[in-house]
């Protein structure tokens, strides 16, 4: 393993990401304040936050900072322990396919550069991508009470800062990614056990966030932080052993006069031997990964005698009950299982719109004896974003992630439009289903609202189709179509958005905008003339929405009819 060598990769790596020089191929150059935006907003938050603490500590006093600091060193080392822990996490399935990357890896072995070194790299380029966050936020706070500590050693905080961060973060990305390997290899060729993790995973990390936010809303600060601190300590983050303390300790101790010895010292060497040991091991173990093929899907032996393999032409047959042409039909088909293939995506498609629907429940959770009237509303409320982002997602973000397929539907003469509300359609069957379920829901907490059931069912399909025409029309002005169905990219760079600009905010706020109107007019009508007017005024609703989708699915399949090849290859 040569350093040169990895000196090399490091530079390309990071100068591909951050592309401050040499931006690449003069269409994919970016503006010099696009370029430098990123470090632009890191420099003014740094300078904002030693700002803030320069001028907060002198008010509060620094004896009673420093007081309250050293009494309290569990503290830091919980927050250092979950810098660890997150890094640990997020560099578990990142580790994985980097391995898996082999049409990357098979490039790059052209060099003369051994794969443990490559290898090595990448986790050297995960390990400083899970940094920046904290080094941005943590080291303008280090820096900002250095400056106010009367302290002679204070500055020597900053030093100690970046470098024992970098070591805690190395700890998890090195860790996190042998566990990676560690499942990569147990669930090999077993892509249904893939797709039930990230199906579980997904939702387990949505309703996670959900119950946060529940709380966040419902305890006092002092409250929700004693029981943070509690849980923290029943899971040792607050143990004098972990790897957070000893550099709490230190860091705190230069800071504020903390008492830490030689002792504290050599255990923080240990552990960055240990961080420098588990990063070469990832490197060992990620060529040993690549080099066996643990990510690949088994196979069998090939037969002596030639065996024909013939496929049967995929023809998806109507929808049943439906007169569907068959542009529309293979379009919904297409959709959905094409979705489906993506575990990960499904989940976040059907669950997504929880993390959004808690800020409704949250009244009636922490107050159920006085929200009763007005929980069925509540409720009610919470299913217009169920319908919206699923004509959101189905409609709108599936018709970018066609990417170059639009160019063969081009070739073909298909027709746009009716693939567009293939689209749109197929994301009906997902809103009735949820729908149905909060009819059951508003049964379980107010029974006399069993009339308006059908009504709120109907009203949820005809907000969807709306949205997803809206949302398919945005797509085919605003998208992306070079976007991927992705979560991380492979150097870490962010994530763009399949639909850009204000085609995005149309999409999300005018079929919300006429999803509240429309379903809440209809219930006050019913509640104030009875409930037999509301269900006459559905059928205007719902021809409305269904000038909406012709409107814009028809202007959505123009667009994409017209789109130039260039924008998708």
């Amino acid at each position: 393993m040569s350093l040169t060598d990895l000196l090399i990769l490091l530079r390309q790596d990071l100068n591909q990401t951050f592309r401050f020089v040499g931006t690449g191929r003069r269409s994919e150059q970016k503006s010099v304040f696009r370029r430098f935006l990123g470090p632009i907003i890191a420099i003014v938050v740094a300078v904002v936050i030693i700002l803030a603490v320069t001028w907060i500590v002198p008010l509060i006093g620094w004896n009673t900072i420093a007081a309250l600091i050293s009494q309290n060193l569990a503290i830091g080392s919980t927050l250092f322990n979950i810098i660890l822990l997150f890094s640990f996490i997020g560099s578990i399935m990142v580790s994985a396919t980097t391995v898996a990357n082999s049409q990357r890896m098979e490039y790059l072995m052209t060099m003369p550069i051994s794969l443990r070194t490559l290898f090595l790299e990448k986790t050297i380029i995960i390990i400083v991508y899970s940094s920046l966050l904290w080094l941005v936020i943590g080291t303008p706070l280090i820096i900002g009470f250095a400056i106010v500590s009367p302290l002679p050693l204070a500055f020597l905080a900053i030093i100690s800062y970046l470098v024992f961060m970098l070591v805690l973060v190395t700890i998890g990305v090195a860790f996190g990614g042998l566990l990676g390997l560690l499942f990569s290899r147990i669930v090999a060729g077993r892509r249904r056990l893939r797709q039930v993790g990230y199906f579980l995973m997904s939702t387990l990390a949505i309703l996670f966030s959900v119950i946060w936010y529940y709380f966040l809303y419902s305890s006092e600060d002092s409250a929700l932080f004693e029981w943070f601190f509690q849980l923290a300590e029943q899971i040792g983050l607050t143990s004098d052993l972990t790897p957070g303390y000893s550099v709490s300790v230190i860091i705190l101790g230069l800071l504020v006069g903390a008492d830490f010895g030689l002792i504290q010292i050599l255990v923080v060497g240990v552990y960055a031997l240990f961080a420098g040991g588990l990063a070469y091991l990832n490197a060992v173990v990620s060529e040993k990964a690549h080099y066996s093929g643990w990510l690949m899907s088994g196979s069998k032996r090939s037969s002596k005698e030639e065996i024909v393999i013939e496929h049967e032409p995929w023809d998806p047959q109507p929808i049943p009950g439906f007169t569907f042409n068959k542009t529309i039909s293979a379009s919904i088909w297409y959709n959905i299982t094409n979705v489906r293939r993506e575990s990960r995506v499904f989940a976040r498609y059907l669950m997504g719109p929880l993390q959004f629907v808690i800020f409704f429940f949250i009244p009636v959770l922490t107050n159920p004896e006085g929200m009763g009237f007005f929980t069925p509303f509540l409720i009610i409320a919470a299913l217009i974003p169920f319908s919206t982002s699923y004509g959101l997602y189905f409609a709108g973000y599936e018709t970018v992630y066609e990417g170059r397929n639009l160019l063969n539907l081009q070739l073909a003469a298909t027709n746009m439009e009716d693939y567009v509300r293939g689209k749109i359609y197929s994301a009906v069957p997902f809103t009735i289903a949820a729908s149905s379920l909060v009819g059951v829901l508003i049964l379980l907490v107010y029974v006399s609202f069993w009339f308006y059931i059908p009504l709120i069912i109907g009203a949820a399909v005809f907000t969807n189709l709306a949205s997803g025409a809206v949302a398919a029309n945005a797509a085919a002005i605003g998208g992306d179509f070079k976007a991927q169905r992705m979560v991380t990219r492979q150097r870490g760079s962010s994530v763009q958005m399949p639909i850009r600009g204000w085609s995005i905010l149309r999409a999300q706020l005018l079929p919300n905008v006429i999803g509240y109107l429309g379903t809440f007019s209809m219930i006050i009508l019913g509640l104030s003339l009875g409930a037999p007017f509301a269900y006459l005024a559905l059928p205007i609703y719902g021809v409305l929405c269904w000038q909406i989708m012709r409107h814009y699915s028809r202007s959505a399949g123009l667009a994409l009819a017209r789109i130039e090849a260039s924008e998708y290859l």
